[in-house]
């Protein structure tokens, strides 16, 4: 189910209102048949995938904890990790494996030995809920949580629906003990939970769906338009990108306040970092800190020597690259990043070099990371366009951005600029101080009010037309 659509505006209600409504011995159940249902919406059949990663998590943790034996615990940590990641291979990869393997042999279709797609259908959430279950299972494998023994707050873990398909990707050890016990309506959860679910919809309806309409039209056709749209376009793909999936883990977390639950939040402020390692631990923290946890420190971390640290730094965003897409202008953006990372953290390890950059006003020294993002996004949104690759449309828009070559010029409408105005303004007062708004929050009377005209512009707009579903959810 998308949250952007009327389904889940009548969907969210109804969960709400019964889940406190019902007794507690009721409460996690219904929890547990509304994700289903929220999953289901999508295609039935992908709830087996989401099954099979919730049984095997379980009972593969369940056995490796009741054996004594080293090499058992190994193995059955391994399996689990070997399950989660052999359906996301086989769902995310096996075309893109395809597809490497016929360009590295230089194969084609009348070849020996070339490989056709199968075509495979993307389940949705299938990168969220695989890492959650892997987490988990390193978790209890490093005794950071206890083993939980009851399969349906377990399946409830894995299977919330608030992030269950485009995260922020959960640790048992924040949000399983939030399942034990009884849940009570509390009016400071709904108001503050309401708030953050009305900003994602702002983020979400009112700035990211309008800007990707231009954004697709400039990648579609960059030949027709003039030198400078091509620069307009990567910089409107990137506050699409902070909007459209902020604006979903502000939904995400919104949702589950309102339920009782505190889920941890997902992006602070990406576009005021100081440098490109800076960007990256504030754009989706669970998935960058998931990777530091379990690859990055399991590679040794920063504990080997400068060129092993270095090595590993580079693999962790290489991988990270890698999860966003199975594709070869994603994969071009993602050891873009990865060069460019390593590259930083060596010249910064010079004290002279810090002390420059930290010497330079805030003000400024945004602009370096947010430019790189900004550069490296020819590679992210590419796609086959008049004949050619993602990749050679990525090259097409980088030689036309520098060749000052004339066309058609587009532009935002005033209220997009307007809300964009705002968007930042708002950031940038939470930058300087998180509590800034914290007496215009007090008035609560405007704030519904406000709260109620977005989402009922956001009604407005699912009621007559078909929203973009969330960019992440092809992730």
């Amino acid at each position: 189910m998308l949250f952007n659509s009327v389904h889940f505006f009548l969907f969210a209600p109804i969960v709400v209102f019964l889940y406190f409504y019902f007794p507690k011995k009721w409460q996690k159940g219904w929890l547990l048949i509304a994700s289903v249902y929220f999953y289901a919406v999508f295609k039935v059949p992908f709830l087996l995938l989401l099954l099979f990663s919730i049984l095997i998590t379980y009972y593969t943790t369940v056995l490796q904890v009741k054996t004594r034996k080293a090499s058992l615990k190994k193995f059955y940590l391994g399996l689990s990790i070997i399950g989660n990641l052999s359906i996301l291979y086989f769902f995310k990869y096996i075309d893109f494996s395809f597809s490497a393997w016929n360009t590295i042999l230089g194969l084609n279709a009348c070849d020996s030995g070339f490989l056709n797609k199968w075509g495979i259908i993307l389940p949705m959430g299938i990168s969220f809920f695989t890492l959650q279950a892997i987490s988990y299972s390193m978790d209890v494998y490093r005794g950071v949580i206890p083993i939980h023994k009851n399969l349906s707050e377990f399946a409830l873990f894995i299977s919330f629906f608030p992030q269950l398909v485009a995260g922020p990707i959960l640790r048992a050890k924040d949000i399983l003990p939030q399942f034990e016990g009884f849940k009570e309506f509390h009016r400071d959860n709904f108001y503050m939970g309401m708030r953050q679910l009305s900003w994602g919809f702002f983020k979400k309806t009112i700035i990211a769906d309008p800007v990707a309409e231009l954004v697709d039209l400039i990648y579609a056709n960059p030949g027709q338009y003039d030198w400078t749209m091509m620069w307009f376009a990567v910089f409107l793909h990137a506050i699409q990108l902070y909007c459209d999936f902020s604006g979903y883990s502000d939904i995400a977390i919104g949702m589950g306040r309102i339920l009782g639950f505190h889920i941890p939040k997902n992006f602070n402020r990406p576009f005021f970092a100081i440098n490109l390692s800076d960007l990256w631990a504030r754009w989706h923290i669970s998935l960058s800190s998931w990777l530091r946890d379990y690859v990055y420190i399991s590679l040794g971390g920063n504990r080997v020597s400068p060129p092993r640290g270095y090595l590993n730094v580079f693999i962790t965003f290489f991988l990270s690259g890698l999860w966003h897409g199975a594709d070869w202008a994603v994969l071009a953006w993602g050891t873009f990043h990865s060069v460019l990372i390593v590259v930083e953290r060596f010249l910064f390890s010079f004290k002279r070099i810090k002390n420059f950059m930290e010497s330079i006003p805030r003000a400024i020294i945004w602009i370096y990371p947010f430019f790189i993002f900004c550069f490296a996004l020819f590679f992210f949104r590419a796609k086959p366009a008049q004949g050619m690759t993602g990749i050679e449309v990525a090259y097409f828009m980088i030689e036309r951005a520098f060749s000052f070559s004339g066309g058609e010029l587009v532009n935002l409408t005033l209220p997009i600029w307007i809300a964009l105005v705002y968007l930042f303004t708002y950031d940038l007062f939470q930058e300087k101080d998180e509590n800034f708004f914290a007496k215009y929050f007090e008035n609560r009377g405007l704030i519904y009010t406000t709260m109620a005209v977005v989402l009922a512009i956001c009604l407005l707009v699912y009621s007559v037309t078909v929203s973009q579903p969330f960019v992440y959810f092809q992730f």
